[in-house]
């Protein structure tokens, strides 16, 4: 056997033994895309289908496609980035390992990814990229996209792109230039077939499994016939198992009072989460201490329950044997459908028997997502992305529910506003964040306290004279700091709608991101914190401010929440380690000037870009 037929079989070998048939006809089928011209290919998985299986398979049909000689090159090894959406180090850690045996995989995030290719990808540029959870990705103001594009459009011309998601329809459909259908990318769509063995959601569904809770219901800590109903089957199982709950973060201490309220003991409860509003950090658990717990109890024959909160991590596998014996489930959370479907009965979804479970959630959301499904398998490979298009809009007329990704509502082709958007590739890194209290009741107050740097002290002086004009503080929508000797601070005015929409994109999770990363030492670019808009540039900014306030106001009239409440002001100081406040300040401090990041984008300076965006668009 030569070198190359070495390598050959090595790779043939792992995507049988690593892979399943209907993941490597799913891979095939997105590799014949780019065969055929298209340079980015849309793979509708369902949850837990077996994502990465497929992309390890696309992995290797890609090393596959190299020439004889290129596949004996080891400085031609490296050729494909595997982007992880969110910026988990758990998940970018689960990923390493799903892919480990396609040694031509680097595997990062979106976050490093400058430095993911200036590292990993010397000899050469990568010929494939694979983003993972893709729905993340999108949005009006989401800059994660914009640079995959700039690069595969400036930088890397031959290089494709796949999509992977369970719900990626906002990569389609995102304002602006970060839609995929916006660029010339021919974009092909895949839908997952799975096996006969995969229990999902429209089985659920058939199998009865699916409780529905109204809006008036879905709190889990308002008392009702169906709570009473959910904690009895929990009770009376006859067998180990376990359950798992799904509220707001500032309830997680609620929902265990009323669990041990009604018998259960407390050795039997977990909640799972990070820095959570009344729960003390003893009391807090991981994911694989709550899988440790179970496995003991179930030791026992016993059960036990999780209580997990909306920004549980996405993408979670709880495995076969802990799916084959959950209870039931309950969500609690209203947002759109996709933070339905990836949550409770998401994790539930998967190769197993579990036809008893029962799922206490939004049912509309779920039928309206098994007739895209339905939809999306009669018509696969088609890419009839305007007839797509129409779908969407119908089933969520019909069942009167939010856009399938993160709230995404799809602009008619019609309405659009030109967006002059300013070279941006001057790249600053950040040099560190505070967080202060607004202290607005009080006259003066002395912020030195938390730092002697007279930039940050007159900022913040200057967005609490904005909060304290006319006689306020008063609640108010729109506000802005105005005036040429402000605009050096970005203020980004959180209110009910921003805070938490449970997505990586809103204000909480945006803040526990970037401060996370800096507390870990980790390079952040202070363009993605600042993450100038139309007429702005990160150069022009030297402080970015994001201020969470019970008095700033969406202009949402219809809003399920305009505006942030003590709740949500306790939880943001505890993530932050701050004194609690009716406002909260955070605020970034630019950096060291990066050569390195700024020569990557050089190329695209002083370009003007025209984008489509919507202009009441909820980002």
């Amino acid at each position: 056997m030569n070198q190359a037929e070495k390598h050959r079989e090595y790779l043939k070998k792992v995507v049988s033994n690593d892979t399943f048939e209907h993941q490597q006809h799913a891979a095939q089928r997105a590799f014949s895309h780019f065969q055929n011209g298209s340079r980015a290919v849309v793979i509708t998985a369902e949850m837990q289908s077996g994502k990465s299986g497929i992309a390890l398979a696309l992995a290797a049909l890609q090393r596959l496609s190299l020439s004889d000689t290129d596949i004996c090159e080891r400085s031609k090894l490296k050729d494909t980035l595997y982007l992880v959406t969110m910026a988990d180090l758990s998940l970018q850690e689960q990923a390493k390992q799903d892919l480990a045996k396609c040694n031509n995989v680097v595997v990062s995030n979106f976050t490093n990814m400058s430095f993911a290719l200036s590292s990993n990808f010397k000899a050469q540029p990568p010929k494939l990229i694979i983003i993972d959870e893709c729905h993340y990705g999108a949005g009006s103001e989401a800059v994660r996209y914009a640079k995959v594009f700039e690069y595969l459009e400036k930088e890397n011309t031959n290089c494709k792109v796949a999509f992977i998601s369970a719900t990626p329809f906002s990569a389609l459909y995102s304002a602006g230039a970060d839609s995929i259908l916006r660029h010339d990318f021919k974009t092909s769509l895949v839908f997952h077939k799975t096996s006969d063995e995969y229990l999902g959601i429209r089985e659920m569904h058939r199998n009865n499994q699916i409780v529905k809770l109204t809006e008036e219901q879905r709190n889990f800590c308002d008392d009702s016939l169906l709570r009473k109903r959910f904690i009895r089957q929990f009770k009376e199982h006859p067998s180990s198992g376990w359950s798992l709950i799904r509220v707001p973060s500032s309830q997680a201490n609620l929902a265990k009072n009323i669990l041990l309220e009604n018998g259960i003991a407390e050795e039997q409860i977990m909640v799972i989460g990070q820095k959570l509003v009344g729960v003390e950090e003893g009391d807090l658990a991981s994911i694989d201490d709550f899988k440790r717990e179970y496995e003991a109890a179930a030791m026992f024959d016993d059960k036990v329950i999780a209580i997990t909160v909306a920004g549980f991590r996405a993408g979670i596998n709880f495995g076969q044997e802990m799916k084959s014996t959950l209870i039931n489930t309950w969500d609690s959370t209203i947002a759109n459908i996709a933070a339905i479907v990836q949550a409770n009965i998401g994790r539930a979804c998967g190769y197993h028997c579990n036809t008893q479970a029962k799922h206490y959630t939004n049912l509309d959301a779920i039928k309206a997502y098994s007739d895209l499904l339905n939809h999306l398998e009669l018509n696969s490979d088609k890419s009839d992305f305007e007839g797509l298009h129409a779908v969407f809009e119908d089933i969520c007329a019909k069942y009167d529910v939010r856009g399938f990704d993160r709230g995404i509502s799809i602009a008619p082709q019609v309405e659009y506003t030109a967006s002059r958007k300013k070279d941006d590739s001057k790249t600053y890194l950040t040099g560190g964040y505070i967080a202060v209290p607004g202290k607005l009741r009080a006259p003066t107050f002395d912020y030195s306290l938390y730092t002697k740097n007279q930039e940050l002290l007159e900022a913040i002086n200057l967005i609490r004279a904005e909060l304290l004009k006319d006689d306020g503080p008063l609640r108010k929508q729109g506000r802005a700091l105005k005036g040429e000797h402000q605009n050096w601070i970005k203020a980004q005015w959180v209110n009910g709608v921003t805070y938490d929409d449970y997505t990586p994109s809103c204000a909480k999770s945006r803040a526990l991101e970037f401060t996370t990363l800096l507390d870990q030492g980790e390079p952040v670019e202070f363009n993605k914190i600042v993450n100038p808009g139309g007429g702005e540039s990160t150069e022009d900014k030297r402080v970015m401010a994001s201020i969470f306030s019970v008095f700033n106001l969406s202009r949402q009239t219809d809003a399920f929440k305009r505006s942030m409440d003590e709740d949500d002001l306790a939880e943001i100081a505890s993530l932050l380690n701050v004194e609690n406040d009716d406002t909260i300040i955070l605020l970034y401090i630019r950096g060291e000037y990066s050569k390195e990041l700024t020569s990557e984008k050089q190329n695209n300076t002083g370009k003007v870009t025209s984008t489509r965006i919507r202009t009441d668009s909820v980002f």
